[in-house]
């Protein structure tokens, strides 16, 4: 079944919106960099690559039925953080729009009848689910050991650890 006009220009936004949430953890990436915690950066370089992922599957779903894919623009991310906590929380946020902006393509692949995009769309929904989860964890976290020295360094070796095993 090929798209409807409608469903195209709402997965081409989900398209530009995951390589906006790819740029968005490459510079969280380089903050954790610039700020040495190499195992936070190395999580969100992952999570940077994650979304590019995302959006070539959302690509070749889009040319698998027959659509057109345009990119938008691309607004640029926040590079400025206070602390590590704050960085997670705007990765939360970041998880949170995309999760919405994954509901709302659902909401209207339903209101279209579009059977096809239903399966595709729910594995993100799935997604969505887990990686909200985990952000949410390392906010909790990191609000509980506050300032602690100590507490970022575990937190860091850990998210730096998760980097290497999965790779």
């Amino acid at each position: 079944m090929a798209l409807t006009e409608q469903m195209e220009v709402a997965l081409n936004d989900q398209i530009t919106c995951e390589l906006a949430a790819s740029l968005t953890y490459l510079q969280m990436a380089a903050h954790f960099e610039a700020d040495d915690r190499p195992g936070m950066a190395a999580w969100m370089s992952r999570q940077s690559g994650e979304e590019r992922v995302h959006a070539q599957m959302f690509i070749d779903f889009v040319l698998d039925r027959d659509g057109r894919v345009e990119i938008g623009a691309i607004p640029n991310p926040t590079s400025k953080f206070d602390s590590p906590l704050h960085v997670f929380e705007e990765a939360l946020r970041n998880e949170q729009h995309v999760s919405e902006e994954i509901r709302g393509l659902y909401r209207l692949a339903s209101e279209l009848g579009d059977l096809d995009s239903l399966p595709f769309l729910q594995t993100f929904l799935n997604e969505q689910i887990e990686e909200e989860s985990t952000i949410g964890t390392i906010c909790e976290r990191l609000r509980r050991i506050g300032e602690s020295e100590i507490g970022l360094a575990m937190i860091e070796q850990e998210l730096g650890a998760r980097q290497a095993e999965t790779e």
